[in-house]
């Protein structure tokens, strides 16, 4: 079963450009992501994978695993500054109980095991719990910018949202490709692949 999480796409969306550090996957306001920290977070992520039963053709990625594992990162950096900014905290209770929603949506009587919704929602199993965090800060921040149960409050709230998450600047390498402006998600998320971003046929 697909399980999204709510939100990830603040980090995705943002420019793509060499970051001044040598090294760096990607810097997020003042902190940065070394391309080894994300290698070790791929490959984590893809004998996550290897250990659920998948191939990499069967899972719904925004472009491939370390570009979509780089976003999500992002995305857990950039909302952590931006919650912490704003004042925002959640609990590891509200953590526990948003991962129990998830783990037994849809009717389920057995609970999905937390690695196998790490590979459903595109991060390494130890960053699932910062990943579900954000979502949880992303809510509250929405929340406080008047979303509500319309469509069009929710959205004015997230152009809010997304106008605030810019004045942490992202700046991500372009070895893991250019963002697509125009996607949807999925394989044609990049505008250009970057050199280690090239989405394997399958395996």
């Amino acid at each position: 079963m697909r399980v999204i999480l709510a939100a990830v796409a603040v980090g995705a969306t943002l420019t793509a450009c060499s970051p001044a550090q040598v090294g760096a996957a990607a810097v997020v306001g003042d902190q940065r992501i070394s391309s080894s920290e994300l290698e070790a977070d791929v490959k984590e992520y893809e004998a996550a994978v290897v250990a659920s039963g998948l191939n990499k053709s069967q899972l719904q990625l925004r472009g491939s695993v370390p570009q979509a594992v780089l976003t999500n990162v992002i995305a857990i950096e950039q909302l952590d500054q931006l919650g912490a900014r704003k004042g925002v905290t959640v609990t590891e209770a509200e953590v526990d109980a948003f991962l129990n929603q998830i783990a037994t949506q849809g009717g389920q009587t057995q609970r999905m095991p937390d690695e196998q919704i790490a590979v459903n929602v595109g991060v390494p199993p130890s960053k699932l719990r910062d990943l579900v965090r954000i979502t949880l800060v992303e809510r509250k921040l929405l929340a406080g910018l008047g979303a509500g149960q319309d469509e069009a409050s929710q959205q004015a709230a997230s152009q809010k949202l997304a106008q605030e998450a810019a004045t942490i600047k992202v700046v991500r390498s372009p070895r893991y490709g250019v963002a697509n402006p125009q996607s949807q998600g999925g394989a044609d998320s990049y505008v250009d692949a970057g050199r280690f971003g090239a989405v394997p046929a399958s395996s």
